[in-house]
C-alpha cells in the first residue's frame, strides 16, 4: 500500500503553535546501550504494569483494524521479542522491551495499519538480539524482512571494520533503498528516534550531541517533507535542548518576554483582520496568530526580535479562499508580487492554500488563506490520507519515491547527497507539454534535463524558458545549461549530440541525481579514452616484436593469461591507458612475445621513459597538461615547472598535486583505488607558448594591484588587460590577462604571486 504525501511549505512546518510554551516530556525512557543487570523490584513492577497496558491496547487495535493473520502475526512478534530481549536492559534501567511497545503503540496512536505496528514491535530485533532477517523472512514475510532491514543500522566488524563515517553513510543509503519502496520504513524509523530522544540524557554527552545532531540533520528534514510536522517539531525542540542547553533556555526566556509584549498588539491586528472579514460573506470562519515556535532557533543563534509568524485565516471552501483574497487586498494594502497560490497548483508534496502579505499596523504581515480541511490536510500530512485512499499514488508522492530512487541504489551516492537531499527546499517547473515536475531549490536547467533523462542531460546545452510557438525561434529566450529555475517556468530543454559532461559539469547541478550521472558519463568517457591509449599503446609495442594486435589478443595463451589474472580484453586496454600496469613486465613474465628477436631488454626501453624498471611505481611524462586523463587538483593547482605527485583516483583520471600539498595523503585515501601511486614528471616543449588569464581574490587593501603587476613585470611578462571589482568581506576580485608566454615564464610569475599573504585564492 501506498500513502498519500501532503506537507506544509518551508517557513510553516515549524510554526504552528499558537504558543511558545516548552513541552515538558516525561523522563524514564531511554535508548539504546543494553545491558543484562537486574532491576530493583519496586521499579520492575512499575516497569511491569506499563508493559502490560501497552500490549493490551496494542492488541485491541490490531483487534479493531486487523485480520485474523495479522491478529496471530502480532501474537507471534509479542511472545518473540520479549524471549529474545529478556534480561535486557536500557541505559534508563528498563526493560528492552519497553521501547518497541512504545514506538509500537504509537504507530497505533497515528492510525497506522496493522502490519506496520508489527513491523515496529521487530524493529529492532536484528540489531540488538540473536534475531535475524531471515527468521523475520521465514516466520513473517519477505516485507516484514525488508522494513526491519531498513531501519537497523549497518555495522562492520573485526577485519572488516570501518569508520564511523561511512558506517552512517551505508545506514542512510540502506534506509533511503528501503523508503524508496514503502514509505512506512520512514514512520518507524521517526517513532523509534522520537522514543529514544525523549531521555537522552542516560547516554554519553559526546553520544548524545552525535545522535542528537544527526536527528537534526537528516531525519527531521526528511520527515517535513513528508508532511509529518509535529513530529518535526518535537524532534527540533529535543536536539535544541541537548545541543544548546544554555541558548535553549535563554531562547524561551526571551520568547516568553517577548509575547506577553507582542500580545496586545497581535490581538488589535486580529480584530481588526476579523472584522474587515465577517462583513464580506465569503464563507470566513476564524483568523488565528500563529506564533514562532522557539525550536525555529535552534540554528539562528541572533536575538529573538519577533513573535508572529503569520495569520491563519480559515474559510468554508477552495471558493472562499479566493473570495477572502480578494477582500483583504480591498480592505487592507497588500504587498505588490506577493501572492502564492498554491490551490489552483499545489506544491509538489501536497500542500494547498493562498498566501499573500498585507500591511498592517505599520507592520508587514504574512497571511494564509486554507478552509479547515486544507489545514487538516497541510498539519498532518501524508497520515492524514492513510486510511482514506492508501492504494491511490498521487504524483507528488511518485515523484518523492522516484528522486529518492534515484540516488538510493546509486553506489557513487555520497553523504553530502543524502544530507543536501534531505534539507533542500523544493520548487516546481513545467515541461512544454505541461508535465509538473519537482527539483530542489537552487536546481539549474542540467538539472532538470538528467531529471527527465540521462541522454538529455548528457547532451544538454541549454534551454528555451516559458517557449511557445510564436516565441519558439527568439533567442532571447534561450538560457545557458548552469542558469538557475525559478518556481513555475515552463521549460524545452535543447541538445546538442556532440557535447559530453566534464568536471565542470559537477558545479553546475545541485541534485544527486546529476551528480551520480554525470560521475558514471566522466568515469565511462576516461575509460574509453583509457582503452584507445591502451589499445595504441599496446599496439606500438606488439610492433616491436612483429606481432599484430588484434591476432595477438585473441591468442589462446593470452587468453589464458586473461583468465588467471581475472581481465578481459577492455580492462587489460585500460589498465594500460591508465599506467596501472606496465606492458613490458607483463609481456615478459608470461613471455607472451619473443625478445630475442630485437635484442637485449634495455634496447626495448629506448624511447618509452614511463616503463623504467627499478622504480617502485610507474613513472608517467606530462606531455599536455591539458590531457583529458589528466586531473589537476583544485586544492593545490599545480603548474608546469612545479613539484609534482599523483594518482590514479576513482573517476579513472590522473590525479596531480603539488609535492608539498597538505591535503594529498588525505585525497589517497579517500579517492584512491588500490595501490596505484604514480611517479610523474613534466616533458614540455620549453618554447611553447600559450595565453594565460589569472583570477585572484585577495583582501581588499591600498596597493595590493601595484604588487602583483611588479611580479608579473619582473618575469618579463606583458599584461593585455586588467579587471577588478570589490567583493563582500572586505575582498578583492582581480582577473588580468596576460600575453601569450611559455610555461618556464608562468611558472615563475606563479612563484611569485603564492607567497603574498594578502591573496586567498588564486586560479
Amino acid at each position: 500500500m501506498n500513502p498519500q504525501v501532503a506537507q506544509t511549505p518551508e517557513g510553516i512546518a515549524d510554526g504552528e503553535a499558537s504558543s511558545s510554551e516548552v513541552k515538558t516530556y516525561p523522563t524514564g525512557k531511554g535508548h539504546k546501550g543494553i545491558s543484562t543487570s537486574r532491576k530493583k523490584p519496586s521499579a520492575f513492577n512499575t516497569d511491569q504494569q506499563q508493559i502490560g497496558e501497552l500490549k493490551k491496547n496494542i492488541r485491541a487495535y490490531v483487534r479493531a483494524n486487523g485480520s485474523q493473520q495479522e491478529l496471530k502475526l502480532l501474537q507471534k512478534a509479542l511472545t518473540e521479542i520479549e524471549a529474545f530481549h529478556a534480561d535486557q536492559q536500557r541505559r534508563s534501567g528498563q526493560p528492552v522491551i519497553i521501547h518497541p511497545l512504545r514506538v509500537a503503540w504509537q504507530i497505533c496512536e497515528v492510525g497506522l495499519d496493522p502490519a506496520t505496528v508489527i513491523a515496529a514491535l521487530l524493529h529492532d530485533a536484528v540489531e540488538d538480539t540473536p534475531m535475524t532477517l531471515g527468521h523475520i523472512n521465514k516466520k513473517y514475510g519477505p516485507w516484514y524482512s525488508q522494513i526491519v532491514e531498513g531501519v537497523t543500522k549497518v555495522k562492520h566488524e573485526g577485519e572488516n571494520a570501518t569508520p564511523l563515517r561511512s558506517e552512517l553513510e551505508a545506514t542512510y543509503q540502506r534506509m533511503l533503498m528501503a523508503l524508496a519502496k514503502d514509505v512506512r520504513v520512514l514512520f518507524i524509523k521517526m517513532f523509534d528516534r522520537l522514543d529514544n530522544m525523549r531521555d537522552m540524557q542516560h547516554m554519553p554527552v559526546v553520544k548524545r550531541r552525535r545522535i542528537s545532531q544527526e536527528t537534526i540533520n537528516v531525519y527531521v528534514p526528511m520527515a517535513r517533507r513528508l508532511g509529518l510536522k509535529e513530529i518535526c517539531q518535537e524532534h527540533t525542540e529535543l536536539c535544541f535542548q541537548l545541543l544548546y542547553p544554555k541558548r535553549y533556555k535563554q531562547t524561551i526566556k526571551d520568547f516568553e518576554n517577548l509575547k506577553k509584549d507582542r500580545l496586545p498588539a497581535i490581538q488589535k491586528m486580529r480584530e481588526k483582520l476579523e472584522n474587515g472579514l465577517q462583513h464580506g460573506f465569503v464563507g470566513f470562519q476564524e483568523a488565528e496568530a500563529i506564533l514562532i515556535h522557539p525550536s525555529t532557533k535552534v540554528f539562528d543563534p541572533s536575538p529573538v526580535d519577533r513573535i508572529l509568524e503569520r495569520f491563519q485565516i480559515l474559510v468554508k471552501d477552495s471558493l472562499s479562499c479566493y473570495q477572502t483574497l480578494g477582500l483583504l487586498h480591498t480592505n487592507f494594502s497588500a504587498i505588490p508580487l506577493r501572492i502564492r497560490d498554491y490551490i489552483s497548483n499545489p506544491l509538489w508534496n501536497g500542500y494547498q492554500g493562498i498566501q499573500t502579505e498585507l500591511n498592517l499596523e505599520g507592520e508587514r504581515i504574512e497571511i494564509e488563506i486554507i478552509s479547515k480541511l486544507m489545514k487538516e490536510s497541510n498539519r498532518n500530512g501524508i497520515l492524514s490520507h492513510w486510511n482514506e485512499r492508501t492504494s491511490e499514488l498521487e504524483d507528488y508522492y511518485r515523484t518523492y519515491l522516484e528522486q529518492l530512487d534515484q540516488i538510493a541504489d546509486a553506489e557513487e551516492l555520497r553523504m553530502v547527497d543524502v544530507l543536501n537531499y534531505a534539507q533542500t527546499e523544493q520548487l516546481q517547473v513545467f515541461s512544454p507539454k505541461g508535465d509538473v515536475y519537482a527539483l530542489p531549490k537552487g536546481a539549474t536547467v542540467l538539472d532538470f534535463a538528467y531529471y527527465i533523462h540521462t541522454d538529455l542531460g548528457n547532451h544538454c546545452i541549454g534551454a528555451m524558458v516559458n517557449p511557445s510557438w510564436e516565441t519558439r525561434n527568439n533567442t532571447n529566450l534561450r538560457v545557458p545549461r548552469e542558469r538557475q529555475l525559478f518556481h513555475g517556468e515552463c521549460l524545452k530543454i535543447l541538445m546538442d549530440p556532440g557535447v559530453r559532461p566534464s568536471r565542470e559539469w559537477i558545479d553546475q547541478t545541485v541534485t544527486a541525481k546529476s551528480h551520480v550521472q554525470i560521475r558514471r558519463a566522466i568515469n565511462l568517457q576516461n575509460a574509453s579514452r583509457a582503452r584507445r591509449l591502451g589499445r595504441d599503446i599496446l599496439g606500438k609495442e606488439l610492433e616491436e616484436f612483429g606481432e599484430r594486435l588484434e591476432e595477438w589478443l585473441n591468442k589462446e595463451e593470452v587468453q589464458k593469461i586473461f583468465s588467471k589474472e581475472n581481465l578481459n580484453e577492455k580492462k587489460f586496454l585500460q589498465e594500460l591507458g591508465l599506467r596501472k600496469r606496465l606492458i613490458r613486465p607483463f609481456l615478459k613474465k608470461y613471455r607472451l612475445v619473443d625478445f630475442d628477436k630485437i635484442g637485449r631488454l634495455r634496447q626495448l626501453m629506448q624511447g618509452r621513459p614511463w616503463y623504467l624498471f627499478g622504480t617502485q611505481h610507474p613513472r608517467y611524462l606530462i606531455e599536455n597538461p591539458e590531457d583529458p586523463l589528466l586531473r589537476m587538483a583544485v586544492c593545490c593547482q599545480p603548474i608546469p615547472g612545479d613539484k609534482i605527485v599523483a594518482f590514479v583516483n576513482r573517476e579513472m583520471e590522473i590525479e596531480i598535486h603539488r609535492h608539498l600539498c597538505e591535503i594529498f595523503s588525505e585525497r589517497r585515501n579517500e579517492q584512491a583505488a588500490n595501490d596505484n601511486m604514480l611517479e610523474v614528471e613534466w616533458n614540455l616543449e620549453k618554447k611553447e607558448e600559450k595565453k594565460h588569464t589569472l583570477n585572484i581574490q585577495a583582501q581588499d587593501g591600498k596597493g595590493i594591484l601595484l604588487k602583483i603587476i611588479k611580479i608579473i613585470s619582473a618575469a618579463d611578462v606583458a599584461i593585455e588587460n586588467t579587471d577588478s571589482h570589490s567583493l563582500p568581506g572586505n575582498l578583492a576580485s582581480i582577473k588580468i590577462s596576460l600575453e601569450p608566454v611559455n610555461w618556464q615564464k608562468f611558472h615563475r610569475i606563479m612563484e611569485g604571486l603564492r607567497p603574498l599573504k594578502f591573496i586567498t585564492r588564486i586560479s
